[in-house]
């Protein structure tokens, strides 16, 4: 009868292994089946980096109203030079066709650029009646150095334009050129603070 039990017990024991465990049963140890049914662990989501904490939020706001003053700003200068920028598009075109021209003609039309860019930065009623020796004197007040009542700017400006040598070709346009340059520059953004 030993025997008859330990084969039964045998048969017992064999079966209880080779059957699934029960439903709910935990399972036995060492076993990996359970462990493949399992999905991975999730992770959360990266922090979302909107809407920023206020602090950055007004640093962001701050720069932008800050860029868009410093472009503004910008804006207005280059309006603001327009003029300036056209002068010397004149000036330029004045000393290509100056040699050209008699010393009259090219004094004349060097007084009429000159004078529509001081009737822009100046009053017009200091600025308008001016002319001849006046107007030249005019223009020396915003140079640091006498530059139109002396030198070659003297011999052709001002009342000197309608003299013997008016007829007479122009031989210092350059000259000429650099002053009202040197005289636009001081003006590029309105009239010198010492006049």
């Amino acid at each position: 009868m030993a025997t008859m039990m330990r084969g039964t017990l045998r048969r017992a024991v064999g079966l209880a292994l080779a059957a699934p465990p029960p439903l709910g049963a935990a399972p036995a140890p060492g076993d990996l089946t359970v462990l493949n049914g399992l999905a991975d662990i999730s992770e959360p989501p990266e922090p979302s980096a909107w809407p920023p904490n206020l602090w950055v939020l007004g640093l962001i706001l701050a720069g932008l109203g800050l860029t868009t003053l410093i472009l503004a700003r910008l804006w207005q200068r280059h309006r603001r030079r327009r003029p300036h920028r056209a002068a010397l598009a004149e000036l330029a075109e004045w000393e290509r066709t100056a040699p050209s021209r008699s010393a009259g003609d090219a004094a004349a039309t060097l007084t009429a650029l000159l004078r529509r860019v001081a009737l822009l930065h100046y009053p017009r009623d200091r600025v308008a009646s001016l002319s001849g020796t006046a107007f030249v004197r005019f223009l020396d007040e915003a140079m640091a150095a006498p530059t139109f009542t002396q030198g070659p700017a003297a011999d052709l400006l001002g009342d000197a334009r309608y003299g013997a040598r008016a007829g007479a070709p122009l031989d210092c346009g350059r000259e000429l050129a650099e002053a009202a340059r040197r005289w636009l520059d001081a003006h590029r953004d309105g009239a010198p603070r010492r006049v």
